[in-house]
């Protein structure tokens, strides 16, 4: 799985593992998906997204329990629990199918102000969480957190839509609705706030670590062509920051700036 998923995905807290089969059907991404799965902390992880619509689904997903023990057994998961397996394998399968639908899944934290997306991004623990919690404490109401981590990105005719995720973190920040994005920032930590854009280069080389490249060699292809579009159409900056007021006016006043 690689250092894209080496970090926490739902919060564990708590996950009593109860073996059972379960099925879900949710609405995510503008996208009807058919789960089934084994353990009915499955069900809670993707509650805010479960669906009775009688719509056709997109596609149908299955995670079984010798998947979940043949992963424990390839991947490193530090005494997890069968139930955090399947809610990342989840997250994968899903991920897996989502080139076809001109989609692919981020590591970043999508906040929003007045409707509008921007997406701040880093290696886990850098303090992307931090600076968007930053965006709502500072900027009021007009701010919201859309996703904490794992944010779904569509790249349409005329515009880059994100998407909510139950993959949001160990803080569950999340919401099931999607905004246009007009702006990411790269994060890194610094005691004096600065923010410059990046080349397409530049953009790619720090970035490209933080989307999800599947085995398959066509998908991560299309995944690509996805990204390299997104690069083009929408500006990509470096912001070197603390966790202080002034650095949400920097980031702000800069992505605000573009539309």
């Amino acid at each position: 799985m690689g250092s894209f998923i080496s970090h926490t995905l739902f919060n564990e807290k708590n996950q009593k593992k109860e073996s059972t089969m379960t099925e879900v059907k949710i609405n995510l991404a503008n996208m009807i998906i058919h789960i089934q799965g084994v353990y009915d902390t499955l069900r809670e992880h993707c509650k805010e997204y479960i669906t009775t619509e009688k719509k056709i689904e997109d596609f149908s997903i299955t995670v079984t329990s010798e998947e979940i023990q043949n992963e424990r057994e390839s991947n490193e998961y530090d005494q997890k629990s069968d139930n955090y397996i399947e809610i990342i394998m989840t997250l994968l399968k899903i991920a897996d199918e989502l080139p076809d639908r001109n989609k692919f899944l981020m590591h970043g934290a999508l906040v929003a102000w007045k409707r509008t997306g921007y997406i701040f991004t880093a290696p886990s623990g850098t303090g992307k969480t931090t600076h968007v919690r930053l965006w709502e404490k500072y900027l009021g109401s007009d701010a919201e957190i859309i996703n904490g981590d794992k944010p779904i990105l569509e790249v349409k005719e005329d515009e880059i839509v994100a998407y909510g995720t139950p993959w949001a973190g160990k803080e569950r920040l999340q919401k099931n609705t999607c905004v246009p994005v007009r702006g990411i920032c790269f994060l890194r930590q610094s005691e004096i706030n600065t923010i410059h854009k990046l080349s397409k280069k530049e953009a790619l080389l720090l970035l490209f670590p933080q989307i999800y490249i599947m085995s398959d060699s066509q998908k991560a292809g299309k995944t690509l062509e996805l990204f390299s579009e997104v690069l083009e159409r929408i500006p990509i900056y470096e912001f070197r920051c603390n966790i202080s007021e002034q650095a949400v006016k920097c980031s702000f006043d800069i992505l605000t700036a573009e539309n």
